[in-house]
């Protein structure tokens, strides 16, 4: 019997991650990967896309004819009926069709969700997810953002935006937000929350060894640099993880005395890089929320990784 076969499309801040994904088993095939940049005209990153599932398809030996469909998270607000991306503060992209492009060069069926619901998708079905009905799934990398899952049900609410906690308002008139408010958890808990903490410590006159590492005007540090620096008892970089992760410890027990779900899944590549990063936000969410769910909620590791948004998106596309 053949292989039922979708391509996924992880479209993020920092990369474009695409694989050619077996819906049945979760089993990746072949993947490709590009880093994300920032294109002049919107055709260029489109071709840029198609540039990465060409390479998925090439490592899976795989005819793009044969494919049942293809799914693309991407990191913003999308419109689901008509496969635009809305709206992307992380990527600088507004009102960007991504699935009409893809189903002409392919003549294949497309279909975008939002990258962590995508990912949370992925979780639910192949996962740290697979035998949970209840839970919340949160990413944490470039920006912050999650996934509702209800009665094994993915919770989009009434427009479709549910999910947004990198958008807790957590300090009233606070740091900015990419989002235009200000507070907002994804400022303080976030990677680019981090880079910018350390960036600041920098022009403060601090030292750290990451600082030939981080991009000086845009603020942007790998996770593995941090995890590098943390391992080496780095004091700038120990703190502004440390500060990251008491904020995010905040944010979850706000999202446990709210939605009480059994099971919290914390993913993306700041928690896979810095365990002390996820430790440190489960003790502080424990410590902070309501004493009755923090006692019973799981607070887990994602199980996916970097793969969770492409095998997420390709179950998107299964049904296509």
């Amino acid at each position: 019997m053949p292989e039922k076969l979708a391509v996924g499309i992880d479209f993020g801040g920092t990369k474009i991650l695409a694989g050619v994904v077996n819906t049945e088993t979760g089993r990746l095939v072949g993947t490709g990967k590009k880093k994300t940049r920032q294109a002049n005209e919107q055709d260029d990153l489109i071709k840029r896309i198609i540039a990465v599932v060409d390479e998925a398809l090439e490592d899976s030996g795989i005819d793009g004819r044969k494919l049942s469909g293809i799914g693309i998270g991407a990191a913003g607000m999308v419109n689901r009926q008509k496969g635009i991306l809305l709206n992307a503060v992380n990527l600088g992209l507004q009102e960007l069709p991504l699935t009409a492009p893809l189903e002409e060069h392919y003549g294949v069926p497309a279909k975008l969700g939002n990258d962590v619901e995508v990912a949370t998708l992925g979780e639910l079905h192949f996962g740290a997810g697979r035998d949970c009905q209840d839970f919340i799934c949160i990413f944490v990398g470039t920006g912050i953002g999650s996934g509702i899952v209800f009665d094994g049900k993915q919770y989009r609410g009434f427009s479709g935006t549910a999910g947004e906690v990198g958008h807790i308002v957590i300090e009233p008139y606070g740091r900015p937000c990419g989002c235009g408010a200000m507070g907002c958890l994804e400022a303080y808990a976030s990677r680019t929350a981090v880079a910018k903490q350390i960036l600041a410590d920098i022009h403060r006159g601090m030292d750290t060894i990451v600082r030939d590492k981080v991009d000086m005007t845009k603020g942007i540090l790998r996770s593995k640099a941090l995890a590098s620096a943390v391992e080496q008892g780095d004091e700038v970089v120990t703190r502004a993880v440390s500060d990251a992760a008491r904020y995010m410890g905040n944010g979850l027990a706000t999202v446990i005395n709210l939605l009480n779900p059994k099971r919290i899944i914390l993913g993306g590549g700041l928690v896979e890089a810095l365990d002390t990063y996820f430790q440190q936000s489960a003790k502080e969410a424990r410590f902070k929320g309501l004493k009755i769910a923090t006692k019973k909620v799981e607070i887990v590791k994602a199980e996916l990784g970097d793969y969770a948004g492409i095998v997420g998106a390709a179950l998107l596309a299964k049904d296509s």
